[in-house]
């Protein structure tokens, strides 16, 4: 087995204490709003929300950051992390993202990668997932395979606490989203930077309502 794939598996590892698990990225308060309700409209919004804001967002960035970190433009890397921090449209999705990416540069020094250094500017989580997938020699589309299957297992895993979904129901949400993943890797990658940008109104609104929810099981 080649270290590379061993990396891959680290960093999209459920182990790996990035805090992930804390947020659930806007599913807490679609079932509180019955939008999200069993295992079909489940499996609907995690395709919906892969397939119209992740590609747009997150996984395009990843892909412009990987190709930054493989050319050392610290330019690039500096625009598209400003970028990256202007696509949050609530409060707690820019709060999500900083902190993660806080958190997996934290583990930098300890695995031994030391690219960050002497950047100054604000990082973000795809900025640092792509940094540590660009140093452990990952190719691209394992790595936007790996971040989009991170994110989505976040959801699922949202979704058996919240709903809630049996165990064998999140299986088969995760089994069914195969082709989805695929075209999402697929579409990202073809992404120019200047297009670059999601909008899903009723997800930010969904978002912004979560930070002032009465109770709440997920970090705000």
């Amino acid at each position: 087995m080649q270290s590379s794939l061993l990396r891959l598996l680290q960093l999209s590892s459920p182990t790996l204490p990035v805090g992930a698990y804390a947020y659930s990225q806007g599913v807490e308060p679609a079932v509180h709003a019955g939008i999200v309700h069993d295992e079909s409209t489940s499996l609907t919004w995690v395709q919906d929300v892969l397939l119209n804001n992740l590609v747009y967002g997150d996984l395009a960035l990843l892909s412009h950051f990987y190709q930054a970190w493989s050319e050392n433009d610290f330019d690039k890397l500096t625009s598209c992390s400003e970028l990256s921090v202007a696509l949050r449209e609530s409060a707690e999705l820019r709060q999500e993202d900083l902190h993660i990416a806080m958190a997996l540069l934290r583990l930098a020094e300890p695995l031994e990668v030391d690219i960050f250094k002497g950047l100054s500017f604000e990082k973000t989580y795809p900025l640092v997932f792509a940094g540590f997938a660009q140093h452990w020699n990952i190719p691209l589309e394992e790595t936007l395979q790996a971040f989009a299957w991170s994110w989505m297992e976040n959801q699922v895993a949202a979704m058996i606490k919240l709903v809630p979904l049996g165990q064998t129901q999140g299986q088969k949400i995760l089994l069914q989203m195969d082709s989805s993943i695929h075209l999402a890797v697929k579409s990202a990658q073809q992404i120019p930077l200047e297009n670059i940008g999601n909008s899903l109104p009723h997800l930010a609104i969904l978002s912004s309502q979560h930070e002032t929810q009465y109770s709440r099981l997920f970090r705000s």
